[in-house]
């Protein structure tokens, strides 16, 4: 059982019929169940009982003046995406039935209701609207996750390509240069010449009159000035 009448935080079932007997019945044997209820006369009034109560399921008639049951189903499910509904018909009619599952009902019960039928059906379209409640709460937090760990890991990956481009542009003429260019560009996923470009452009600023010079052995020591100039962005693939 869900809870007592008094638990504030068992399911709010909607029963939504024309008749007032009906909702009356079912208004009492959900309240014997543990469940809370609101009840409307119509779709319309239904539609305002969902924006002003949000409650977790829905017990619909089919067959209403104004607005059919199969007419409230989707503008239900847009005011509370989350909303579990069960529909009840007098008149068995299999596409209707087809029809309002495919709109978004859990299930489509015949009127006599077995009441033993509907506490199950009811109580399975509450589990699968936790599950998907639990799922999509799972997802963002996934999402979330994963921006975080993203942004991390481009801010780490930045602070080792200025290490590498800094220290490339100190290194003067060593041999490996073009060769230690060429991986740099492959790591990053840029072109070779990029890279290249970005170290002409760092010895430019740290060291002016060697910008256009050939490559002149610099002190190692003096590579780490480099560290302080102005970043020029490599383009990413």
């Amino acid at each position: 059982m869900p809870g007592t009448a008094a638990n504030t935080d068992a399911p709010l079932v909607l029963v939504v019929d024309d008749e007032d007997g009906i909702r009356q019945a079912l208004n009492r044997f959900l309240t014997r169940l543990g469940y809370r209820v609101v009840e409307a006369p119509n779709g319309a009034e239904a539609l305002e009982r969902i924006a002003a109560a949000t409650p977790q399921a829905m017990l619909c008639d089919i067959r209403m003046p104004n607005m059919t049951g199969v007419e409230l189903v989707p503008k239900a499910l847009a005011a509370e995406p989350d909303l579990s509904i069960v529909m009840l018909t007098a008149i068995d009619e299999p596409r209707t039935a087809i029809e309002c599952m495919k709109l978004g009902a859990y299930d489509y019960l015949i009127k006599p209701v077995d009441l033993d039928e509907l506490e199950l059906s009811l109580q399975g379209a509450l589990r699968q609207r936790q599950l998907e409640v639990e799922r999509r709460e799972l997802e963002q937090w996934l999402a979330r996750e994963v921006a975080v760990r993203t942004r991390a890991l481009e801010e780490r990956t930045d602070i080792i390509q200025e290490v590498a481009l800094d220290a490339l542009a100190a290194a003067g003429d060593w041999s490996g240069l073009k060769a230690a260019a060429e991986r740099l560009a492959g790591e990053l996923g840029v072109k070779a010449e990029e890279v290249e470009a970005e170290i002409r452009k760092r010895r430019g600023y740290a060291f002016p009159a060697l910008a256009l010079s050939s490559p002149v052995p610099v002190d190692p020591a003096a590579g780490l000035a480099v560290s302080g100039a102005t970043s020029i962005p490599i383009r990413r693939m």
